[in-house]
């Protein structure tokens, strides 16, 4: 899906796009030309946002989430491809990332709460900062800010003058999201938001992530491994597999009707009462090496529906906007 459906009603000025991203790490060559190993960590991958949705990327770990997270907000460059907001690319290979405006439209949040919290720092300096660098704000701004940020997650503003390590892992994380908000961006990265939490908590900062997302007609893009959030916070799925998308779909169509069988794998892996779980074939239950990736399709070692074809070139992700699979021999 390197492009959008035609006749689609999306207005450029506000949607996220991304096309053909591509991450390695490592490669080029030695001082002697000797090629140096690279690891493929994000392959030829495509998706849109609209404004207002949240999009999830689910897939195992070490399928490439977090690092198409810290690709969408700066934190690495890719190696090719592009990624736009609104029309305007906010990262090109070879190009600088403007970080300070890249701020100003799209934030991090990130999946340890505490550890992301400067620990010397008091909330009223984690929150102040965004607010002077970003926004300019003189004291007085300041104060008004603080007080609005911290009702807005549900937090006392006496809470400002206490150190992170004074906070429950639940309200570290609405710390986290006021920082994120601080810079009134157009989209939230929530990388793992609510893994690190027990699950009554995370149940509350979900709740609060649909409320802000509709007060402020935020966009969010959820990187997770839990289906279960993902089902009942999510717009669409996006399925990822050894760097790419191989599925994505609407989330009722998703659930109801996988046609990736690496999509089927994921959904029948799900624990549940009196469930029989599917886990493939143990023998291939690991991801290709990143190293070497395989010329054809990265799922073929473990798909039962694999064909000489699947194991000689790669599927596109083909169908629309609905629905698309990455799959000579979807299932029906």
């Amino acid at each position: 899906m390197t492009a959008l459906p035609t006749g689609s009603t999306m207005q450029a000025s506000n949607h996220l796009a991304v096309s053909d991203l591509v991450k390695q790490f490592g490669g080029g060559r030695s001082l002697i030309g000797r090629e140096l190993p690279a690891v493929h960590a994000v392959r030829k991958l495509a998706f849109h946002v609209e404004a207002g949705e949240i999009l999830g990327i689910v897939g195992e770990s070490g399928c490439g989430k977090s690092t198409v997270a810290r690709m969408l907000v700066g934190l690495d460059a890719p190696t090719s491809g592009r990624i736009e907001l609104g029309g305007s690319p906010l990262a090109e290979p070879g190009k600088p990332i403007h970080r300070r405006a890249l701020a100003n439209r799209i934030q991090y949040v990130f999946q340890d709460p505490l550890s992301s919290l400067n620990p010397r720092k008091t909330i009223r300096q984690i929150l102040t900062a965004p607010l002077v660098y970003l926004k300019h704000m003189d004291k007085e701004q300041i104060e008004t800010r603080l007080k609005e940020l911290m009702e807005q997650v549900n937090l006392r503003a006496e809470f400002l003058s206490r150190y992170p390590h004074e906070f429950s892992g639940g309200q570290a994380q609405r710390i986290g999201v006021a920082r994120a908000l601080a810079a009134e961006p157009e989209v939230l990265v929530l990388d793992e938001p609510v893994s690190a939490l027990d699950v009554s908590v995370q149940a509350q900062v979900l709740n609060l992530l649909q409320d802000l997302r509709k007060r402020f007609n935020l966009t969010y893009v959820f990187i997770s491994h839990d289906l279960g959030v993902v089902r009942n916070l999510c717009d669409r799925v996006a399925v990822m597999y050894f760097g790419r998308i191989v599925e994505t779909a609407d989330t009722d169509t998703l659930f109801s009707n996988p046609q990736h069988h690496y999509t089927r794998l994921l959904l029948d892996s799900v624990p549940g009462t009196g469930k029989q779980l599917s886990v493939g074939d143990q023998a291939n239950a690991e991801l290709p090496d990143p190293l070497k990736p395989p010329p054809g399709c990265a799922f073929a070692a473990r798909c039962p529906a694999a064909t000489d074809q699947c194991r000689q070139t790669d599927p596109e992700l083909k169908g629309t906007d609905a629905h698309a699979v990455a799959c000579y021999h979807p299932e029906k």
